[in-house]
């Protein structure tokens, strides 16, 4: 009786070990990115990472006041002159999704676009 008592708790402790190393390698990555905003420019200007990474965006105008906006994450921040600005979100969904400028800053602010990308 108490071998299979062991045996039956061995294997517990074993599917235990199993299903939390399998949690483990499935557990997001954190992504961290500087971005600046500057000349009509995001730099860099195509941000890349995985379904289900945390993002990271520590971005900062360089010129003047800009904005940072990402539609599909609901991120929009002003990005004050001189200042780094923290921006914080999950990944979950896969595409490429526009990154704008949300405060207007001059002629070419219609243009001021980056990209990203989750595979």
């Amino acid at each position: 009786m108490k071998r299979k008592a062991r045996t039956i708790l061995g294997s517990v402790v074993l599917m235990g070990v199993i299903v939390l190393s399998f949690s483990l390698s499935k557990a997001e990555e954190v992504k961290t990115f500087e971005v600046k905003a500057q000349n009509y420019n995001f730099i860099p200007a195509r941000i890349t990472v995985n379904k289900g990474d945390k993002v990271i965006i520590k971005a900062i105008a360089v010129d003047k006041v800009h904005g940072l906006g990402i539609k599909a994450f609901n991120v929009n921040k002003r990005l004050p002159k001189g200042e780094w600005v923290g921006i914080e979100f999950t990944a979950d969904k896969e595409g490429k999704f526009t990154i704008r400028c949300t405060k207007f800053c001059g002629w070419k602010h219609f243009w001021m676009k980056g990209k990203l990308i989750i595979k």
